[in-house]
This record gives C-alpha cells, sequence and structure tokens, in this order.
C-alpha cells in the first residue's frame, strides 16, 4: 500500500510538472545579446572615402562614353575593363559606408560633371587622346598621398584593404594607358583635373 501511495504521488507530480511548462503564463526566454554590425570611421578614413567614390562615379562616366565616342575597339575594351573595374571598387566603398552609416553623394558635383561632359563633345581619335591620357591623370597629388596615408594608417582593415586594391587598379590602369598612347612621357596631364 505504502507502495502504490508513492508511485500516485509522484505520477502526480510529473503530470503537473509537465502541465506547468505548457502554462500560458510561463516567462518568455531571454532576448540573444545584440551585435552592433556598424563602426565609426575616422574624419580622414571618411574623407577617403568619399574622395575615392567620387573618383569612381566620375571614371565609370567617362568609360562608358567611350562604347558611342571611340572608333577603336582596342579602346573601347579598355574602357569596359576600367568601368567595370571602378564599379567593383565602388561596391567595396558603399559597403564600407553602409557598414559605418556614412552618406555618399548620389552623384559626382558640378566639376567633375563638367569635367564628364568635356569628354561628350569628342568622337574617334580625339576622344581616344583624352580618354587615355584622363586615365593616366586619375591619380592626382590629392589622392595619391590619400591613398598612401589610408594603406599605412586607416583605421580599419577594411579601409587598408580599399586603399591597396584602389592602388593597384589605378597603377595597372595607368600602365595599359601608357602602352595604348604608345608614349611614355604623357604624365603631367592633370592641370585640366581638380586637385582635391
Amino acid at each position: 500500500m505504502t507502495v502504490s501511495y508513492l508511485r500516485l504521488c509522484l505520477s502526480a507530480g510529473l503530470i503537473a510538472g509537465l502541465a506547468a511548462c505548457n502554462a500560458p503564463d510561463a516567462p518568455p526566454a531571454p532576448a540573444l545579446p545584440s551585435v552592433a554590425s556598424t563602426y565609426k570611421l575616422t574624419t580622414g578614413d571618411a574623407a577617403f572615402i568619399q574622395q575615392v567614390d567620387e573618383m569612381d562615379q566620375t571614371q565609370i562616366a567617362i568609360a562608358t562614353l567611350a562604347a558611342t565616342h571611340s572608333n577603336s575597339d582596342v579602346i573601347k575594351a579598355f574602357a569596359t575593363t576600367v568601368q567595370g573595374d571602378h564599379t567593383t571598387n565602388q561596391k567595396a566603398v558603399a559597403k564600407i559606408a553602409s557598414d559605418a552609416n556614412l552618406t555618399l553623394a548620389a552623384k559626382i558635383d558640378a566639376a567633375d560633371q563638367e569635367h564628364v561632359d568635356s569628354f561628350s563633345h569628342l568622337c574617334g581619335a580625339a576622344f581616344d587622346r583624352m580618354f587615355l591620357r584622363d586615365v593616366v591623370s586619375t591619380r592626382t597629388a590629392d589622392l595619391g598621398k590619400a591613398i598612401t596615408t589610408a594603406k599605412a594608417s586607416g583605421g580599419t582593415p577594411d579601409v587598408k584593404t580599399l586603399a591597396s586594391d584602389t592602388d593597384k587598379m589605378l597603377t595597372d590602369h595607368t600602365s595599359r594607358a601608357h602602352d595604348l598612347m604608345g608614349d611614355h612621357t604623357i604624365s603631367h596631364h592633370a592641370k585640366h583635373k581638380r586637385n582635391r
């Protein structure tokens, strides 16, 4: 009789315990800690990101014109490469800016737009010459200094990687443009460019 009584008590306790697990007023599970996906950029890094974005937008706009303003398949192919490389670079810039809650300009400024517009009146060999010279002069003194600084002391690994990738891209474009010009002496064409 004692054994039966104990079994009855244990069964009742087990049923009560299971019922409590399904009770509608059970406390909710604690929330998982949130992980911040954003980080702060230094003032210098933010300025660098904006400078590279403007450069990318400008070069994409100029390279796009080659499809209708150049008569050379070689120049058109190179312009497609330039456009693609700057588009890839711009996506890296946008990712960093998004992660850091940095707002980038939706379009290039008036001075850069005027520079792009100067190519829209050129065709054939005249366009080709100006396009190649522009590629060579894309790395202004200020941009070169900003790239060097970001590579050495960028606040985040992403900024340093962007600086390194931008440096390699511009070096490659410059070398290929020189080869297409067949003239390795034209390296000071930046005077018509903005000097930021």
